[in-house]
């Protein structure tokens, strides 16, 4: 039965999370911040229905609300990390990533898109056996399986291509650690501040890195949970799930609420106003995932 104490933490740590992200995003105006806003969303939903259950724990509409709301809202959360790796190569230069910011967007986007599709499938298969007798969990389970694993591959290969242009970014003398060279600033400023600036990057790395690892270890142990199937270990031990998937989640949305992006990411001064301008958000998401922001 999932515990009643839990599930209060988590959803008051979540609808802060939520707040704070639609407070931001409505100030910044950069309206692609609604992705985190969406999974927050989705994981308050899905922890106030492991709350409902913990006072019905048989309840079929709290399991398969908490179920898949649980499962799908991570992926909002890597949405939004696929849009700041865009920001990186917009700002280091196209050299430094053997994907464009759009086909980092589109390519993982679609994996994500049917991994959950998988999920959601076998998670059908699995829920309507479990409302039969006699019915066989195994078959709904092994897509589960194969949409969560699948989606943990993706997150994995993306991770190596963010690392790959960090890498770059050294390579060519403009690294997170070392870009004094580049004529950036925050949008509301006429100067270039290079110090400022890096140091802001270097707050927005580490916030997309921490972000990036919190979904690939939840992601582990949730494909040994089901691999482990409905009654094994890690399923039936709760605190697992509170510490492996909930208070992982709650970091991998929280980190951009404290190192917000608006707030992180630079001006590039070119001849005429940046796209980058707070002004015109539109604009900038448009270059970065075109790609053209390469030196």
């Amino acid at each position: 039965m999932p515990s009643l104490a839990a599930g209060v933490v988590f959803i008051i740590l979540f609808a802060i999370v939520t707040t704070a992200q639609l407070a931001q995003t409505i100030l910044s105006r950069r309206w692609w911040q609604f992705v985190f806003v969406t999974g927050a969303m989705g994981e308050l939903l899905g922890w106030i229905a492991r709350t409902w259950a913990s006072k019905c724990p048989y309840s079929p509409t709290a399991f398969k609300i908490q179920i898949s709301t649980l499962i799908f809202s991570p992926a909002f959360f890597a949405a939004g990390i696929y849009i700041i790796l865009g920001y990186f190569i917009h700002i280091f230069g196209r050299q430094t990533s053997p994907l464009s910011a759009k086909q980092y967007l589109w390519v993982f986007c679609t994996i994500d898109f049917f991994s959950l599709l998988l999920q959601a499938i076998g998670g059908g298969i699995a829920s309507a056996a479990a409302d039969e007798s006699d019915g066989d969990l195994q078959t709904g389970t092994n897509i589960m399986i194969a949409g969560i694993v699948f989606q943990l591959a993706a997150n994995l290969v993306f991770a190596g291509f963010f690392a790959r242009v960090v890498a770059k970014t050294y390579q060519t003398g403009k690294g997170i650690l070392n870009i004094d060279e580049l004529a950036i600033s925050r949008p509301d400023t006429t100067t270039t501040r290079p110090a400022t600036t890096t140091s802001r990057l270097r707050i927005l790395f580490a916030a997309t890195t921490v972000s990036t690892l919190a979904l690939i270890v939840r992601g582990i142990y949730r494909s040994i949970e089901l691999l482990q199937g409905w009654r094994g270990y890690l399923i039936t031990t709760e605190r697992y799930f509170i510490g492996l998937d909930g208070a992982l989640m709650v970091i991998a949305v929280a980190v951009f609420v404290v190192a917000n992006p608006h707030w992180l990411l630079p001006h590039k001064r070119e001849s005429t106003e940046s796209p980058l301008d707070s002004g015109d958000q539109n604009a900038m998401v448009e270059k970065a995932m075109d790609g053209s922001g390469s030196e």
